[in-house]
């Protein structure tokens, strides 16, 4: 019965889904009359990172793009670094924001990626790779290069699920690189798994449970390891490698974005706590100050 299972699941999500979603996409665009930011999205076998589905890829899109709408004043012709950048899911949700004049900038460690991007999207939308060495992404390339940006080069940052792979060491060290490339009061949105007060309360929870608001485990969200003998980076005793999934102390991040300039204007909670919020991840609206 388990083989049949697995012959069966093998059919339906890597033949049947991968030809069929491409077919489906290709159709409901046709349909689409109020969310231009959609028409990107490339076919199941293209997504890439932690969202796989077109459904989740949609949700996301709409979910980052009224975040940003809601933290800015310049609206257009906006210079964005996208860190990260993946298959392109951000991009989808800040095109409009990049205008006639603007500039949107992804880049990413993993090559793989950025060859990917620049294939599958128009050629106004620069890609770059960054050698830079990540403990799972990119075990093989070199550690903490500065980003080849000029100083106060872009009104926005992005950088999705990006700092939820990173130590401490490198956190802090790009840390720093994101107020580098901001202009003055230009801002940066980032997530990452924030170790708070709606934190300890989830670890009093039933954690054998099914989550309430995803489709994973609460268990596999206890951070109860340290990230290389760090006091703040944690990480989940079930993954070898600490960089797969790190998590950091509120007070130790909030420290982080003082020491860099950076201020908190907006948390948005994270769902993977078993709290209401509009993303899985926590979000973070950072403003450059002087």
């Amino acid at each position: 019965m388990k083989i049949l299972n697995k012959i069966k699941n093998f059919l339906l999500f890597n033949i049947f889904y991968k030809v069929l979603d491409p077919i489906y996409i290709f159709l409901d665009k046709r349909h689409i009359r109020r969310s231009k930011n959609l028409q990107m999205i490339p076919a199941a076998f293209l997504r890439r990172g932690g969202a796989y589905s077109y459904a989740e890829w949609s949700y996301i899109i709409g979910i980052l793009h009224t975040i940003i709408e809601n933290n800015l004043i310049n609206k257009s012709n906006l210079k964005i670094l996208d860190v990260g950048c993946g298959g392109g899911l951000v991009l989808n949700a800040v095109n409009e924001f990049v205008g006639k004049n603007g500039s949107y900038t992804g880049i990413d460690v993993m090559k793989s990626e950025i060859d990917f991007c620049k294939k599958h999207y128009p050629k106004k939308f620069n890609f770059v790779h960054v050698e830079t060495k990540n403990n799972y992404y990119s075990p093989n390339q070199e550690k903490n290069i500065a980003w080849k940006f000029s100083n106060d080069s872009f009104d926005i940052v992005t950088a999705l699920s990006v700092w939820t792979h990173l130590n401490e060491v490198d956190s802090k060290f790009y840390i720093n690189e994101v107020s580098r490339v901001l202009k003055i009061n230009g801002k940066a949105f980032i997530s990452f798994f924030s170790l708070d007060n709606d934190y300890e309360n989830f670890l009093k929870k039933d954690l054998n449970l099914k989550s309430n608001f995803h489709n994973q485990t609460r268990l596999q969200y206890v951070y109860n390891e340290r990230a290389y003998d760090s006091n703040n980076w944690f990480y989940p005793s079930w993954t070898k490698v600490p960089e797969r999934a790190i998590a950091v102390n509120h007070t130790a991040l909030k420290d982080m974005f003082e020491k860099s300039n950076l201020r908190i204007i907006k948390h948005y909670k994270g769902t993977w706590k078993e709290v209401p919020g509009v993303f899985f991840q926590d979000i973070f609206v950072l403003e450059k100050i002087l």
